[in-house]
C-alpha cells in the first residue's frame, strides 16, 4: 500500500473504534473509502439479523434512484440474480455481483432506470458481518466511462470490513455535545409548507433531517420520499405561524430535530418579492454532528502521524494521561515523548492548546 492507501485505512479504524453511531459514522468511513477506492458514489445498506433492509444511506443523493429502487426492490432483486437477503447471510465478503454481468444486467429494467441515466455501470460490493449476524452491505459505484474496480481495489475494501462490523456491532455512545458541520441549505416553501424551490443539497438535508430510516417500507411517490414532505408541510406551518405571532423576541423561530442522523435545526424567515408577490416562506436547514465526529475531521486534518493522531483524539475527548497511556499500552514516558513531538508538528506548547486547536 503506498501512504495515501495506508492513511486511509488508519482512518476508518479510527472511526469505527470511536463509539459513533452508524449512521453518523457512514459519511466519514464512505469519505476514506473513496480516497482509498476512487469511485463515483458509494452506499450502504442495513441489514438485520435476518437480512431485510432496514435503512439505506449514499454520499449522493439521487432521490428519484432510490425510490425507484424501494418501490420496484423485488424487480432489482429478480433482474440482479440475487436478494439482498441471499448476499447479507451468505455473501462472500467482497466481490458477490460481478456476475450481474455476465447475466446480462445492462439489458435489463433495473439497469434502465438506477444505472443507465447515472452513467453507472461497475460495481464492487463489500458485505458487513460476524459470526453473530450480518450488518449490512457496502456498495461503491465507477462510471461506465472508467475502469471496471481491480483485485487490489477489492482486497482494500475488504480490509476495512471487519472495522465496520465492529463499529456496527457495538452500542453507540451518546455524544457529548452537537457542533456544526458546516452543512446548511435553504428550502423555499409557500406558508401552507408545498416546496416551491430546493437545491440538491436542500432536499438531502430536509429528507434526513425529517426521515429517521430509509427503508422498504418507505413511502414515496413521484419520486420522492412522501414522508419527508408531509413532515416538511408540518414545520413550515409551526415556523410560518410563530413568525406570524412575534414570539420570538425578535429572533428567528426555530425547530430543533434529532435522529441517528444527526441534529438538525431549521429557522424560519419571512422572504417577501415585489408588490402582489405571494409571501413565501424560506426554511434554513442546518446539520449538526456530534463533538467526536467533528474531532476526528480536525485531527485527520492535521500532519500527525497515525499514532500521534490516536493519542491527540483520546486526550481531546478528556482523557488523563494515565488513561491514555493505559489504553495504548505505553508507559507514561513514552506518551510524553509522543506529546513532544505532537507539540512540536502542531506548532503549540500544551495540552490545553492542543484541546483549544482541536476543538475549535
Amino acid at each position: 500500500m503506498n501512504g495515501k492507501q495506508t492513511h486511509a485505512i488508519t482512518t476508518i479504524r479510527q472511526a469505527c473504534f470511536a463509539g459513533l453511531g452508524g449512521r453518523t459514522l457512514m459519511p466519514i468511513v464512505a469519505a476514506q473509502l473513496r480516497a482509498l477506492v476512487p469511485a463515483a458514489c458509494c452506499q450502504f445498506t442495513w441489514s438485520s439479523e435476518t437480512g431485510r433492509i432496514t435503512n439505506f444511506w449514499c454520499d449522493t443523493f439521487m432521490p428519484r434512484r432510490t425510490a425507484w429502487i424501494i418501490l420496484n426492490h423485488r424487480r432489482y432483486e429478480a433482474d440482479a440474480g440475487v436478494s439482498f437477503r441471499e448476499l447479507a447471510m451468505f455473501g462472500a465478503p467482497t466481490g458477490n455481483l460481478r456476475a450481474w454481468w455476465e447475466r446480462g444486467f445492462e439489458r435489463s429494467a433495473t439497469y434502465a432506470a438506477v444505472f443507465e441515466p447515472y452513467g453507472f455501470k461497475w460495481f464492487l460490493d463489500g458485505v458487513v458481518r460476524d459470526a453473530q449476524r450480518p450488518y449490512g452491505v457496502l456498495a461503491m459505484i465507477r462510471r461506465r466511462d472508467q475502469p471496471d474496480f481491480s483485485p487490489d481495489e477489492e482486497a482494500l475494501v475488504g480490509r476495512v470490513l471487519p472495522y465496520l462490523a465492529h463499529a456496527l456491532q457495538v452500542q453507540a455512545m451518546r455524544p457529548s455535545r452537537f457542533v456544526s458541520a458546516g452543512r446548511s441549505a435553504l428550502v423555499v416553501c409557500s406558508e401552507e409548507g408545498e416546496v416551491l424551490e430546493w437545491s440538491e443539497a436542500a432536499h438531502r438535508l430536509a429528507v434526513f433531517a425529517l426521515l429517521e430510516r430509509i427503508d422498504l417500507d418507505a413511502r414515496v411517490g413521484s419520486g420522492d420520499f412522501d414522508d419527508a414532505r408531509a413532515a416538511l408541510r408540518c414545520v413550515a406551518r409551526e415556523l410560518s405561524q410563530r413568525l406570524q405571532d412575534g414570539d420570538e423576541a425578535g429572533g428567528l423561530p426555530t425547530i430543533v430535530r434529532h435522529n441517528g442522523w444527526g441534529e438538525f435545526v431549521l429557522r424560519g424567515y419571512r422572504l417577501r418579492g415585489g408588490a402582489g408577490a405571494t409571501t413565501r416562506l424560506g426554511i434554513l436547514i442546518e446539520q449538526l454532528v456530534p463533538f467526536e465526529s467533528h474531532l476526528l475531521e480536525r485531527i485527520n486534518a492535521t500532519t500527525l502521524t497515525a499514532r500521534q493522531k490516536e493519542i491527540a483524539l483520546l486526550s481531546a475527548k478528556g482523557l488523563a494521561n494515565a488513561q491514555i497511556a493505559s489504553q495504548l499500552n505505553i508507559s507514561p514516558h513514552t506518551l510524553k515523548e509522543y506529546f513532544k513531538d505532537i507539540y512540536s508538528r502542531l506548532e503549540i506548547n500544551s495540552q490545553r492548546q492542543l484541546v483549544e486547536r482541536l476543538s475549535a
